[in-house]
């Protein structure tokens, strides 16, 4: 019996990997690119070719999905709108139906914060309106809603969770900690355009990967869509305070400027998810920074 990760090549994916491996679980990893490594457990596949999607459950017993496989965030292909909608709307709906077709127990979909796109000042939960403000966030409203569809109408045992700002080993989008700790490394200042008031909701990978874990092994689903954080509300200043404690050396300097995702989402609620299955976030910021930190080096060394 084997756990497909789609994106398995990614930051969430690639954790998520070790993790099951570690468990002595069964994976079967595709994405579309291998982002240069030697990975030959990776099966490459685009989700928008029908043969190749149906290829990854032909030969394997699939009995949960879990799809972090994507355009990964609103800041890329913006300007290939299509793209966005083909990859993760067409893409996820031909999964879900291999899905559907192969009797999948679980479907896992890794939606993201900006489906609620710029709330403004007040808390954010599971009821909030969506509201988004791209074509990526409004590609993972869609997924939601194929989530439900083919729970409604196919019986397919689907779940969404919205994950704030994902940090840690292997993330290649821009990311504003991988930034600061890689310009200590370097000697070099880093230098921030943000407003200081804004605030910034982020999440190890690793807390991720064990809600994740979580949804896998859950008997029942209360509910079909989590927020996912780690639990702290931060402005940039703060932020910056937390890594100037954790890396003494760093030369940090904010200037005016904003968020390249500007919305407007103060207090993001993750109290849905304890108090349905027990999950609560265990990397604290400045943790997190630590083990990045350790990791950026380990790699830098390597090299």
């Amino acid at each position: 019996m084997s756990i497909l990760i789609t994106g398995g090549a990614g930051l969430v994916g690639m954790a998520l990997r070790e993790l099951l491996a570690d468990l002595g679980r069964t994976v079967v990893a595709t994405d579309a690119v291998s982002h240069g490594r030697n990975d030959p457990d990776l099966i490459i596949a685009q989700l928008t070719d029908p043969v190749a999607v149906k290829a990854l459950f032909a030969s394997q017993a699939i009995t949960a999905v879990v799809h972090c496989g994507a355009i990964s965030g609103p800041m890329l292909a913006r300007d290939n709108p299509n793209l966005v909608v083909d990859v993760n709307i067409g893409g996820t709906a031909r999964l879900m139906d291999e899905a559907r077709r192969h009797g999948v127990r679980r479907f896992v979909f890794c939606s993201s914060i900006s489906v609620y796109g710029s709330v403004g000042h007040g808390r954010i939960d599971e009821t909030t309106p969506l509201r988004p403000t791209s074509v990526y966030a409004a590609s993972k409203v869609s997924g939601e809603a194929l989530v439900d569809a083919f729970g409604a109408e196919h019986g397919l045992d689907g779940v969404s969770l919205r994950i704030a700002r994902v940090y840690g080993p292997h993330r290649r989008g821009n990311c504003i900690l991988a930034d600061i700790i890689r310009n200590d490394l370097a000697g070099a200042q880093t230098t921030i355009p943000c407003d200081p008031a804004f605030m910034y909701h982020y999440v190890h990978v690793d807390d991720v990967v064990d809600a994740i874990l979580t949804m896998l092994d859950a008997p029942h689903l209360p509910a079909r869509r989590y927020n996912v954080g780690g639990g702290e509300a931060l402005t940039m200043p703060q932020i910056v305070a937390t890594a100037e404690q954790v890396l003494p050396g760093a030369r940090i300097a904010m200037v005016p400027g904003e968020d390249d995702v500007p919305d407007v989402q103060t207090e993001f609620d993750i109290s849905a998810i304890a108090r349905d299955l027990g999950w609560t976030p265990k990397v604290p910021l400045a943790r997190g920074i630590g083990l990045y930190a350790d990791y950026l080096t380990q790699a830098a060394e390597a090299k």
